[in-house]
């Protein structure tokens, strides 16, 4: 069963506020939300798991969205602590989050990116991901999605004046294979990824 189980698309609504801003967010339980210029992408999620992660100088917040028997959607909200900041730009930030073999930059809309991943994994598995990359003190990031439904997304991001509604669906309690991300050990996490603001950055790989 497909993850995007129905796909709907309006004109522009009369409620719709143009967005200065890019961003991805869950205003409410079951409801995910991609905005970008005047584009916005309104997902109806069951939200099969939530979990949180406390790493000190890191927040986490995961969300498994959907999951079908091949892959599933997730969600993580990444937050520094107060005084701190990611030490990298964000495409060595992500390849330090999935320790990834590769991470290629698709396409950008203001402040939301589509990457393309290779994981350092025995079957070197391909990932896409969509990164909101607006701040040096949070990062969040939507995965999971098969190169057709990404296709969609890009699509969607294109569109001008429109409003899309995405629903998601649920048809199984495997939920293994759904985080990509890595955040063992901690210390590597702490030394690489994040540092006291004013403080020196440290060389990549240090």
């Amino acid at each position: 069963m497909r993850i995007f189980r129905a796909v709907l698309f309006t004109g522009l609504l009369s409620f719709l506020v143009a967005c200065s801003n890019s961003s991805i967010g869950m205003p409410k339980s079951g409801q995910l939300l991609i905005s970008n210029d005047q584009t916005m992408i309104n997902v109806k999620t069951p939200i099969v798991e939530k979990r949180r992660i406390n790493l000190s100088a890191l927040y986490i917040d995961q969300n498994i969205l959907a999951v079908d028997e091949a892959r599933c959607l997730v969600y993580e909200d990444i937050t520094t602590a107060a005084g701190y900041r990611f030490n990298h730009a964000y495409k060595r930030s992500i390849d330090l989050i999935f320790n990834a073999y590769d991470v290629k930059e698709r396409k950008r809309y203001g402040n939301l990116t589509l990457y393309r991943l290779t994981l350092r994994d025995e079957n070197r598995t391909k990932l896409n991901l969509l990164a909101l990359t607006a701040s040096k003190k949070s990062l969040k990031l939507l995965y999971g999605f098969n190169d057709e439904e990404s296709a969609v997304l890009e699509k969607s991001l294109d569109q001008n004046n429109t409003v899309l509604h995405y629903e998601l669906s649920n048809s199984t309690n495997k939920r293994d294979h759904c985080i990509k991300s890595i955040w063992k050990p901690k210390i590597q996490i702490i030394d690489n990824l994040v540092g006291k603001e004013g403080g020196i950055i440290p060389r990549i790989g240090k």
